[in-house]
Order: C-alpha cells, then sequence, then structure tokens
C-alpha cells in the first residue's frame, strides 16, 4: 500500500509524541474519550494505526481494562470484520494499541462530506456491516457503541472498528469511568438505556441506527439534548423520512422498541441477499455470490467524489468475493446466537391487565378463590390449574380467531406450586362446549425449568405430547421471564411451524405434518404437577400479552 500521509486525519499537535515504540506517528486519525489514534509508519515502513490511552487516563485501572477488553475483543474476530490487532503494550506508559491501518473514511465524515448513500452503495453499507456484525457475533462479543465514526468504508467493505466497550456475550457489565455513557445516545438500544445488559439485540439496533443514517444523514433518533433523544429513543418512533423503500421496512424491524422483536444478524443478511430462508446455508451463500459477483452490489469506494468510478472488475471483482466469502464464514461459522423471533411482523392486540374488564373471563381472582380458574390481579392475569381440573386455557373472548401465522409474547413475573407443574401459552385455539370441540398446541414450561413440552390438543384425536426440550435455556428463576410462541402455516395450511422462545432463546422449533391443527384463539395456560389436589395446583400469573401477525 502507498502511504498519502498529507491525506490521512490531520498534522500532529506540539504535544503529541513523535514515537510509540518502535512506530514513528505521522497524522492524527482521531481520538475519543479514551484515547488518541495516530497514523503511524511501522519498522518495515508499512501504515498502521496506533491507539494510545490519553494521558489524563493512563493511571486509571478501569482504562486499563477497558483497553485491556478493546485488545482481546478485536483479536477474537476474524479479520474481514475489523482492523486486525498487529501489535499491544500494556506495560509502557503510556499504553498502546496497533492495528491494520484501514484506508478510508469514517462513514459519518463520508456522509457529511459527500451526502447520503442511496442505491447499490447504500445496500452494501447494509450488508458490509451486517457481515461484520455477524463475525463479531460470531467471536461471542457484543460491541456496544456501533456507530457511524466506528464504520470505515474500505476498498474490500466497511470495517467496523473500537472495540473499547465491548464485551463478551456472557459477561457483566463492568467498570465504566464515573459520569460517562456506555455507548452514543442515537444509537443506544431503549433497553440498554432502562440498564439491561446489551445483547446481540442492541447491535442490531445500532445497525438500523447506522443504515439510517447512511442513507438520510441523520440518526433516526435525534434530539436537542442526550435526555430528549434518550426519551425518543424509548417513546417513539424512528424518523426514516427520505430512506430507500427498499431497505425501510428492515430497518424499521431492527429498531423495534421490543429486542426480541428484532431480527437477528442472520435474518438481516438473508433479507438483505433476497428470496432465501435464514437456515438455507447453501443457498444464501450461492444467492450472495451470484449477487456481489455480477456488481449488482458496489462497495462504497472512499476516494473524493471527483476521482469516483464503480468498482467493477479486477481488485474490485475480489473485494467484492471477500464479502461473499465473509458472509457465508459468518453463516457456516455458527455463534449467531439460536434463532430469533420473526421480526417482520404486525401488532395485532395487546393487554397489560391494567383493566378487569379488558375481555378476558373473571374480574378477581385470589388464590383464595382459585377454584375459579382464573381473573385479574395486582396488574395481572392469573390462570390455576390442578388435578381435579387439569390443565387449563384462558383466552380473551373478544379477540376471535387469528392470521395463520402468530407470533404471541407475554411476560410471566409470578409462580406458585410444585416443581413439576407447568405454565405456558397456546395457540390455534378452539372451545365449543356445546359440541365438546376442544383443540389447540400448548407450550408449557416446568416451572422448574426442568423442561419444556408442545402438547397437541385435539378432542377428536386425543392429546400428545407433540414436541420435548431438555432443560429450559435462557430461563431466570424467580425473575420475570419474557415467553414468545410463533405458529406458523406452511404450503397452504398442509403443515404448521411451531417455535418456543424464552427470553430470546430458542427452545423447541417443530412442525406438524400430521393432520395440523387450524387457525383459531391464541390464550395463556396452566397445568397441575403430579400430585394430590393440593399439593399439584399451579398458578401463574401473566403480564403484558401482545399478538402480533407475522407476515410472509
Amino acid at each position: 500500500m502507498t502511504l498519502d500521509a498529507d491525506r490521512a486525519g490531520e498534522a500532529l499537535r506540539p504535544d503529541d509524541p513523535g514515537r510509540i515504540g518502535p512506530y514513528r506517528l505521522l497524522r492524527r486519525l482521531g481520538q475519543g474519550g479514551m484515547g488518541t489514534v495516530f497514523l503511524a509508519e511501522g519498522p518495515g515502513g508499512g501504515p498502521v494505526a496506533v491507539k494510545v490511552i490519553n494521558p489524563e487516563m493512563a493511571g486509571e485501572g478501569e482504562a486499563l481494562q477497558r483497553f485491556r477488553r478493546e485488545i482481546e475483543a478485536a483479536r477474537s474476530v476474524r479479520r474481514y470484520c475489523t482492523a486486525p490487532v498487529i501489535d499491544a503494550d500494556l506495560d509502557r506508559r503510556p499504553p498502546y494499541l496497533v492495528t491494520e491501518y484501514i484506508e478510508g473514511p469514517g462513514l459519518d465524515r463520508a456522509v457529511a462530506d459527500r451526502g447520503p448513500l442511496d442505491g447499490s452503495a447504500l445496500e452494501g453499507l447494509a450488508v458490509g456491516v451486517a457481515v461484520a456484525l455477524a463475525g463479531i457475533h460470531g467471536a461471542g462479543v457484543v460491541h456496544r457503541d456501533l456507530k457511524p465514526a466506528n464504520v470505515l468504508l474500505s476498498p474490500t467493505g466497511p470495517r467496523v472498528i473500537d472495540f473499547g466497550i465491548a464485551r463478551p456475550l456472557d459477561g457483566s457489565d463492568g467498570p465504566t469511568r464515573s459520569g460517562q455513557f456506555v455507548g452514543t445516545p442515537s444509537y443506544m438500544a431503549p433497553e440498554v438505556l432502562l440498564g439491561e445488559p446489551a445483547g446481540h439485540a442492541s447491535d442490531v439496533f445500532a445497525w438500523g441506527c447506522v443504515v439510517a443514517y447512511a442513507g438520510t444523514g441523520r440518526p433516526p433518533f435525534q434530539g436537542r439534548t442526550i435526555a430528549e433523544t434518550f426519551h425518543l429513543i424509548q417513546t417513539r418512533e424512528p424518523v426514516l423520512d427520505g430512506l430507500d423503500p427498499a431497505l425501510r421496512d428492515l430497518v424499521a424491524a431492527a429498531l423495534a422498541k421490543d429486542p426480541q422483536q428484532r431480527p437477528s444478524v442472520r435474518d438481516l443478511l438473508a433479507r438483505l441477499v433476497g428470496g432465501v430462508e435464514p437456515d438455507d446455508t447453501a443457498a444464501l451463500e450461492a444467492t450472495v455470490r451470484a449477487e456481489w459477483a455480477t456488481g449488482d452490489r458496489t462497495i462504497v469506494d472512499p476516494r473524493p467524489r471527483r476521482n469516483r468510478r464503480p468498482l467493477l472488475a479486477g481488485a474490485a471483482a475480489a473485494a467484492v468475493l471477500v464479502v461473499a466469502a465473509a458472509v457465508v464464514l459468518a453463516v457456516r461459522g455458527g455463534g449467531l446466537g439460536s434463532d430469533s423471533p420473526p421480526g417482520n411482523v404486525t401488532r395485532v392486540w395487546g393487554d397489560d391487565f391494567a383493566s378487569t374488564d379488558s375481555g378476558w373471563m373473571g374480574t378477581s381472582y385470589t388464590h383464595e378463590n382459585s377454584y375459579r380458574g382464573e381473573g385479574y390481579e395486582d396488574g395481572k392475569y392469573w390462570v390455576n390449574a390442578d388435578s381435579s381440573r387439569g390443565e387449563w386455557s384462558a383466552a380473551p373472548v373478544d379477540l376471535g380467531r387469528i392470521a395463520d401465522r402468530v407470533l404471541l409474547t407475554v411476560t410471566t413475573s409470578d409462580l406458585s406450586g410444585p416443581d413439576d407443574g407447568w405454565y405456558g401459552a397456546d395457540c390455534r385455539g378452539i372451545e365449543d362446549y356445546a359440541d365438546g370441540t376442544d383443540r389447540r398446541y400448548a407450550f408449557l414450561i416446568r416451572k422448574d425449568g426442568g423442561e419444556a413440552v408442545i402438547r397437541k390438543i385435539a378432542s377428536a384425536q386425543g392429546n400428545e405430547q407433540f414436541a420435548r426440550s431438555g432443560t429450559v435455556p435462557g430461563l431466570r428463576k424467580g425473575r420475570p421471564n419474557k415467553i414468545q410462541i410463533a405458529c406458523e402455516a406452511e404450503d397452504g395450511g398442509k403443515r404448521v411451524r411451531l417455535r418456543l422462545w424464552v427470553n430470546g432463546a430458542r427452545v423447541i422449533d417443530k412442525t406438524d405434518a400430521d393432520a395440523p391443527l387450524g387457525y383459531g384463539h391464541v390464550g395463556l395456560e396452566a397445568a397441575p404437577g403430579g400430585g394430590t389436589d393440593a399439593s399439584a395446583a399451579m398458578s401463574a400469573g401473566f403480564d403484558d400479552i401482545t399478538v402480533y401477525k407475522i407476515k410472509g
């Protein structure tokens, strides 16, 4: 690579060092709250980027811990995703990190200088950042600060940099400097603002913000103050005016307030390349290679507008194949998290159970009158079952039949009963006491988390334990849990795909092709344990139920 030092960054300042270790500093590339990044010349004469902790933070233990995390995170992800680590010295004062120098501007600078992206350039950016996130998540890392300044537009596609606040997915929130935000206000997900741990879905939210910025020149949530921006993120719909219609629905899905309703990175990639199921790796590979290799999507060229020309052949063809291969590696490599709930949905109905006249059976419920089976209490809806009554299903009387492809989300916040009692939700339910009809798919979780099952209840055919899992992943004992079920007709109703998630982790995915049940009510479930009447009784409190239609 030929180093054009006059075009990169800005001149060194008088108090900047001339050398860091064996690296000769040439220009300033940028500065953040923790460190300054310099363009430098390595021992062999080639360009590198050197990040140095700012002097005022060099003695802080938490700053060093964040710096160490950045090095570990950057080293753990695939090289196509980011700027690979070349060298690091945490014992030197100040400590420094050396990475490959990525030629090309940040997305923020590119949009500020040349305006929003559109057409194939915007689609290429959306795919490239999703590919980078796939690699990052595949390494078990959550970036937590994805924003335009951290997306470099290289000749081989976007690279995501700056892992200063990245963490392992299973890592707890660690030290942050007092008074500093862990993230950038306009790109922080609602759940993070509420104090919940950042996860892969939080990075997907930031992806939506980044693509919206790239296509419109502004973040989708932007207030006059930080407090106003946070309020907009938590309560308002994103401003996506002017965004390319081909991407608007997907970006809107990524910006869902509920992290469980956002598409996974795998879903993003499948929908971006078009016509491929997220789990069909072979088809995804073939589609990505075909579409990129034909030049239908161009990679953003970082050169000034007056010198730009399409990247179509030669080295550019190799570049797009690198990105295509990266998509395939990201999908094949696993580690993208379990299959997420559908993101392409429309809200149909919901209830927070704050009112006792919202359409469910029963008006007052206490454990003393639990023989009533169901009712409202303390802003929740309770369903009770015991050995004399058996499994109990509750459904709102005014909801009626709903779409053939439905997603239900509900929170379980209170459970009482034996460890082998059951609770959950159901779909495709029909009850007609006049002719004895009683059918539904019941998704049930053991109170102790030992297993989950799907029961196919059909009065004419008998009951069947249709599917089961082992220990329920993601279940938080003694705490509220978010349950989601999806019931989706396939092949004109000849099959029904049934899926269960707990706190976003997929538990069961099974298809019924043997006389599948027709569509009907959704509802809530409780089932007794195996003891006597008193010891078997199971009560479950439910809150915040929402029903969505899954779009085709």
